[in-house]
């Protein structure tokens, strides 16, 4: 049996997609051949209605007209987010909400714990966070598509979507949105600044879609972190099915 509150097939490979695509780019920069292929299928984009989403369209189309490198890529994203010298913008989520601002704090074991939960790990687990913003993109497009799986079956979808409404709610929505809308203002490229932009998009499509209740609008935490951030202006491995525990 269906639930109700359970999005449809198509919306729900929607989502997926969008979170796995963005959270690759989250975690790395692409290489010459994923910059161009990325760019030539943006006006397939499947969640393109939110305005952040046109807006980010918009800078994905500015950044073929300009013609900007695999390079100049590369080193805006290595800028933003520290992966060769410190960060403008840091992509974790214990540095955000920690009351020390450190990696690896208790923020990052409850998110290798939502993990565990679904039988799931971090690539690199105890050499790099689990709770960057990659990862938690990543995770929620893999539960989306456990329960596509699931849809198509005809089996329980619920403690799925439960689960990825509970990660959004209790992780991703208390520290992404307003990270993500600084990276965005910070991104020296078009490129950059469109990845960040087609994030808050997800999420807001994710907000709505997710709702608690059918027809419901998102909840308070969701809708005001929605707001601040909306003021504020090679494929990358994610969490993976657990082999052995550590």
């Amino acid at each position: 049996m269906i639930d109700a509150r359970t999005p449809d097939a198509d919306m729900l490979e929607a989502l997926a997609t969008a979170f796995a695509v963005l959270g690759r780019l989250q975690r790395e920069a692409p290489d010459a051949a994923a910059l161009d292929a990325f760019r030539s299928m943006i006006t397939d984009w499947p969640l393109p209605n939110t305005e952040q989403a046109k807006s980010g369209i918009a800078e994905i189309r500015a950044s073929h007209e300009a013609g900007e490198s695999d390079e100049l890529v590369r080193r805006d994203h290595d800028l933003l987010y520290g992966d060769s010298a410190a960060a403008k913008v840091a992509p974790y989520e214990s540095v955000h909400r920690g009351v020390e601002h450190l990696v690896f704090d208790e923020q990052t074991l409850a998110v290798r714990q939502a993990y565990r939960d679904l039988g799931m790990q971090a690539p690199k687990l105890n050499r790099e966070p689990d709770d960057h913003i990659g990862l938690e993109f990543d995770f929620v497009a893999q539960v989306l598509l456990k329960a596509l799986d699931q849809l198509e079956a005809g089996a329980p979808t619920a403690p799925l979507i439960d689960a990825a409404r509970a990660f959004l709610a209790e992780h991703i929505m208390q520290w992404a949105p307003a990270m993500i809308a600084r990276a965005a203002d910070a991104a020296t490229t078009h490129f950059m600044t469109g990845v960040e932009l087609l994030s808050l998009g997800v999420l807001e499509s994710a907000a709505t879609v997710l709702a608690g209740e059918s027809g419901q609008a998102p909840d308070s935490v969701l809708a005001a972190e929605l707001g601040l951030a909306a003021e504020l202006g090679q494929k990358v491995p994610g969490p993976q099915e657990s082999q052995a525990s550590d």
